[in-house]
């Protein structure tokens, strides 16, 4: 009898699982944004025109594709991946230097801080806000650049 109730509750807490999951939200991030160049202020030349791609992946990660073209007209793909509770970024493609890396902190839904460190050393760090109606990303990236620090503002429309 114990073995058969033992089996029920086993049962009825994976049945509760199953059901909340799909009821957690994912992270406002989550889908397709594209720069507005006009409205965002650049320390170094502005692209042309800039896409980013947030999906949740099966193993609960958050994946970027971010695809930029730049002034001249050449476009570039990067794919980035971190844990969607925040940790280490995973440069997939190979595109970011090897002394460089990138921690993803979540604060809560909808807004991160990307902490990048050179050779072990913080250098710049960018502040991810999603706005309370879902529809804008607002970056704020500070930095030292060879003047000091700089500050860079970039502001995304959901597509």
């Amino acid at each position: 009898m114990a073995t058969n109730n033992g089996r029920l509750w086993l049962v009825a807490i994976g049945f509760g699982v199953m059901t909340l999951r799909p009821a957690i939200a994912a992270d406002p991030i989550i889908g397709k944004w594209k720069l507005d160049v006009g409205s965002s202020k650049f320390v170094v030349a502005a692209p042309r025109e800039q896409t980013e791609v947030y999906r949740e992946t099966d193993s609960g990660e958050i994946e970027m594709r971010l695809t930029r073209v730049q002034g001249q007209g050449k476009s570039t793909t990067t794919t980035l991946m971190w844990p969607s509770s925040g940790g280490a970024v995973h440069d997939t493609d190979g595109h970011l230097p090897k002394e460089q890396t990138l921690v993803a902190t979540s604060v809560r839904p909808g807004e991160w801080f990307v902490t990048y460190m050179r050779n072990g050393k913080q250098y710049l760090v960018m502040h991810k806000l999603i706005s309370k109606d879902g529809k804008t990303m607002r970056r704020t990236i500070k930095g030292l650049d060879a003047h000091g620090n700089a500050e860079e503002i970039e502001v995304l429309r959901r597509q």
